[in-house]
């Protein structure tokens, strides 16, 4: 398994650049819980978009299986 994919996947790239937005967001605010929780938001949005990367080849391969079996309807 390549990082390649990772790097050059525009879901990742985007929520890597979030990180800019909400390091800004959290600048302003004061340093209690609310904090922490953008920030936990933000990476429970990187983990999506990492896990969406990893799954995509599944995604294929079952596209292609139900593809096959229409076929032989």
């Amino acid at each position: 398994m390549g990082i390649g994919k990772y790097l050059t996947s525009m879901s990742v790239i985007g929520a890597l650049l979030g990180a800019l937005g909400t390091a800004r967001q959290t600048q302003a605010m004061p340093k209690d819980w609310r904090r922490y929780l953008v920030w936990g938001v933000w990476a429970a949005g990187l983990v999506l978009a990492v896990v969406g990367v990893a799954k995509q080849v599944d995604d294929e391969q079952h596209a292609a299986e139900l593809k096959g079996r229409a076929a032989y309807r």
